[in-house]
């Protein structure tokens, strides 16, 4: 929508992780059943991020600084890129109220036209992206091209080839990172373990030299996706129910 062309590579590479996804789903791959336990196991998620709201008001940024309080903040990059607080806090509940009812799922949206030939959910995602688009048309922020796009690289295999790793693994986990979030909101345990994991494989990413940067990919990311990949299929492979 603001005009990368590194994103519709990435785009591609997502659509074909789901649709491998979509190969395990028919052949039987499957979670398991969906179970009900304690309530106090579904307020976990909430309450965590609740907290963390709570620490950011009482420590809120101080402008150049890097800390404040027990809290650490980006001063540049894209973490340091944010909107203020009550305007993040207002816009999040608005899109979250909207998404939870709407069941917006990027790899949703993909999945259900590949495997049923609907487009109810793939509708959200048409509608999201025009409206981005018409937005950073109105803002000026529509850059066309590959060069120069912001927190984005050329290595346009390794762009798809880690997109892909995400949408496998996405299909394979039953809906996209947004989606997930949702879920935990309505007391879905896995989906909380889930947004857990995006938070600590976030970490280990900047950590460990995984995470990609304008300069390319980093120095141990393509092993990383390989790796990822086979783990995917793996899974896939493995965790199918048995027919006769």
């Amino acid at each position: 929508a603001g005009g990368d062309g590194n994103a519709i590579i990435g785009l591609l590479g997502l659509a074909c992780g789901v649709w491998i996804g979509t190969l395990f789903l028919k052949n039987g791959y499957n979670l398991g059943r969906t179970n009900t336990t304690h309530t106090s196991a579904g307020w976990i998620m909430p309450l965590i991020m609740l907290g963390f709201l709570v620490l950011t008001l009482i420590f809120p940024q101080i402008d150049g600084e890097n800390k404040s309080g027990v809290l650490f903040y980006s001063t540049k990059g894209p973490g340091a890129m944010h909107a203020p607080l009550f305007i993040s806090i207002l816009a999040g509940i608005t899109i979250g109220f909207g998404a939870q009812r709407s069941r917006f799922c990027t790899m949703g949206a993909l999945r259900d036209l590949i495997l049923f030939r609907q487009i109810h959910l793939l509708s959200g995602v048409i509608s999201l992206v025009v409206c981005a688009f018409a937005v950073n048309l109105i803002l000026g922020q529509f850059n066309p091209g590959f060069a120069g796009q912001p927190v984005a690289h050329n290595m346009s295999i390794w762009n798809f080839a880690g997109m892909t790793l995400a949408g496998l693994a996405f299909a394979l986990a039953g809906g996209c990172p947004g989606r997930q979030l949702f879920l935990a909101g309505e007391g879905d345990g896995d989906a909380a373990i889930f947004v857990l994991g995006m938070i600590v494989g976030a970490a280990f990413a900047h950590n460990f030299d995984l995470a990609s940067s304008p300069k390319g990919v980093g120095p141990h990311g393509i092993a990383a996706v390989v790796i990822g990949l086979f783990v995917c299929l793996f899974i896939g492979f493995t965790m199918k129910n048995k027919t006769t």
